[in-house]
């Protein structure tokens, strides 16, 4: 059987393995890296004084030991919350910290209960696996926006359930320590003290910090995958997606509509006279104008709707779901609100949007879906800008319709 301070000795070395592993994933700039570098070393530190706790001056062995696990918990909390976005109370933090070995010392020295003081420590842990929860769970990501998304962005869960797991169980773990010192006829006196009971918990103890550190990781590595996804399929002005990305949402979208009998509508959008903005107010000005098209866009169609610049002041529109009225009269609202005063840029008209409209006949490939929205796009600008124009596919041309948009 392995002895006590065998199990803190093998967390020490997979605290330093999981170090190892932070400092070859990515730049510290990183949100988060550094808090988790700090909590692996600071694992590191507190296992190995815990394994050698008989030899080192009590002092070390108990107060220091302590202080430097729970500054392992604290970096950690603190590194979930800035991969989460959150602010990270440093201050906060270090006066936790603190508490705990004030609290640890007054159990050690004017109050000699081991029972005490392992309270303090799992209370601690327990809260530091709460706030954990919390980063990993936060609400604004349960409801993100589809824009928001990956394109492949089912896989990331894993990472949430594997962190998830591992708090629910060092919380579990904590609480039963705690259940085992108040039930147990003969309590340990001694983290170092073998038996079969205190070797389990602390094995699940002493293996919780390198895990949930290695659960940082993997979150960092998603996060860093995210924002590459991000940056290759998004426009980087305005944030819509990339051409690249629409085409391949493009054809997972025609694949949905064709499998589940369901119409799929197709809005191509361009910014009336963008040429005479930049000329008359500057590029700062057009690219204020092309922001705003897709902040309106986003505010004004469904979430399930997808918005994307395919280069210049053209924009197009995926409406999943959508018919050819019910498209028409989204084009119409995108067109109202940008006409709008609050809408128009400082000392320039109000801006206006040429807006081509079709419905996708099934069986058809998307190009051809593609051309006629553009020749309903084309017709907008013809009948002299600022309109909306539906264009149906040629097995419903007698719904064929100009809305103008005055």
């Amino acid at each position: 059987m392995l002895a006590t301070q065998h199990i803190f000795l093998i967390a020490s070395l997979l605290c330093f393995l999981v170090f190892l592993a932070l400092l070859s994933a990515g730049s510290e700039n990183v949100r988060g890296m550094r808090a988790m570098l700090a909590a692996a070393l600071l694992g590191l530190v507190g296992n190995l004084l815990y394994a050698f706790g008989r030899e080192l001056p009590p002092l070390i062995a108990y107060e220091v030991a302590n202080m430097a696990y729970a500054g392992a918990g604290a970096a950690l909390a603190a590194g979930y919350r800035q991969l989460a976005g959150r602010e990270a109370n440093t201050t906060a933090f270090a006066l936790l910290v603190g508490a705990v070995g004030m609290l640890i010392a007054l159990f050690h020295y004017r109050i000699d209960s081991f029972a005490a003081r392992s309270a303090v420590a799992s209370l601690f842990q327990a809260g530091i696996c709460l706030d954990i929860v919390r980063s990993v769970l936060p609400a604004d990501r349960r409801h993100r926006a589809r824009e928001q998304r990956p394109l492949h962005a089912p896989r990331q869960h894993r990472v949430q359930r594997f962190v998830l797991l591992m708090c629910i169980l060092v919380a579990s773990g904590h609480a039963l320590r705690m259940a085992w010192l108040l039930l147990a006829p003969e309590p340990p006196t001694s983290l170092l003290q073998p038996s079969s009971a205190s070797l389990a918990i602390l094995t699940a103890a002493a293996l919780a910090l390198p895990a949930l550190t290695l659960g940082g990781l993997l979150s960092m590595q998603r996060h860093i995958l995210h924002q590459a996804e991000y940056i290759a399929n998004h426009d980087h002005l305005t944030g819509a997606w990339s051409r690249k990305a629409f085409f391949d949402i493009a054809e997972r979208e025609t694949a949905r509509s064709k499998r589940r009998g369901q119409p799929l509508a197709l809005m191509l959008i361009d910014l009336d006279h963008f040429k005479i903005i930049n000329d008359s107010a500057g590029h700062e000005a057009g690219d204020v104008a092309l922001q705003r098209v897709v902040t309106l866009a986003r505010a004004t169609l469904r979430p399930v709707d997808c918005v994307a610049r395919l280069g210049g002041d053209e924009f197009a529109v995926l409406l999943p779901g959508a018919d050819l009225v019910h498209a028409a009269a989204a084009g119409n609202a995108l067109a109202e609100g940008l006409r709008d005063p609050a809408a128009s840029l400082p000392g320039q008209h109000a801006l206006t949007l040429s807006v081509g409209v079709t419905l996708m006949l099934d069986g058809e490939p998307f190009k051809v879906t593609l051309a006629r929205a553009d020749a309903a796009l084309y017709a907008a600008k013809a009948a002299g800008r600022n309109q909306v124009v539906t264009l149906a596919p040629p097995l419903q041309s007698h719904s064929q319709k100009v809305l103008a948009a005055h």
